[in-house]
């Protein structure tokens, strides 16, 4: 299958969201207080439990640009729409609205991901590439032994990236299937340990440079055509 990588464009008043396409949206962390009032009740109970204001800005602006990418797709005001969750966190849209897409959002550091398909589940994951993280410790919690041992396979140098690029791809495809890190089937698969773009006829594993130190993840049970990437407030100063 021909593969379609559009690079990062202004997105449309209107995207439309084909059936063999997956759209991504970046967008930078930039916290605005008036974001806060396109939030629900549930949404700003969850923002308030983050102790960190950082981490609660973080949130209240992923939350809203959220809202702003659907909302485009959907033609309704942000603020109106309603989420369910699943039993490991992963909102949905209430009220089977008509022509809603299967979306998935992740933030990290100063930057923010929204991957959207259409009949089918998404998952997404980004990760600041941090030096200071104990990434060997985290890997002997979290692999899997065959994750584990790719890590060690790796050169030294080159050992700090491929842990984020494994792990980007293992939680976007927990997150596309609706799971977490509490999921007894965690292990990703030769498959998928093998390249950067992959699929074990099951699901299909894109990892993708988003910016400068930092690597990302789609995984969707599909291969698709075309990958639209937009990059939705580049400067946060037009709301």
């Amino acid at each position: 299958m021909a593969f379609v990588l559009t690079p990062w464009q202004a997105p449309p008043a209107r995207p439309a969201l084909a059936e063999d396409e997956v759209h991504l949206w970046r967008f930078p962390l930039v916290y605005r207080e008036h974001l806060q009032f396109l939030l629900d009740e549930q949404e700003l109970q969850r923002a308030r439990r983050l102790r960190v204001p950082r981490k609660a800005q973080a949130f209240i602006t992923a939350r809203a640009r959220l809202r702003q990418i659907l909302a485009r797709y959907l033609d309704q005001g942000p603020e109106s729409l309603h989420f369910d969750y699943g039993a490991a966190g992963k909102p949905v849209l209430a009220g089977h609205l008509a022509g809603s897409p299967a979306f998935n959002l992740a933030h990290s550091g100063e930057w923010g991901l929204c991957a959207l398909a259409r009949g089918v589940a998404v998952g997404v994951d980004i990760e600041r590439v941090d030096r200071s993280l104990d990434f060997a410790k985290l890997a002997a919690g979290f692999f899997s032994p065959a994750e584990h041992n790719r890590l060690q396979a790796c050169t030294v140098l080159r050992r700090r990236r491929l842990f984020f690029r494994i792990w980007t791809r293992k939680e976007a495809w927990l997150k596309g299937r609706g799971s977490g890190f509490s999921d007894p089937d965690q292990d990703l698969g030769m498959v998928h340990l093998s390249a950067s773009c992959t699929h074990d006829g099951k699901w299909w594993l894109r990892s993708l440079p988003v910016t400068r130190h930092y690597i990302a993840a789609l995984a969707v049970p599909k291969e698709f055509a075309c990958l639209r990437r937009w990059d939705g407030w580049p400067t946060a100063k037009a709301e």
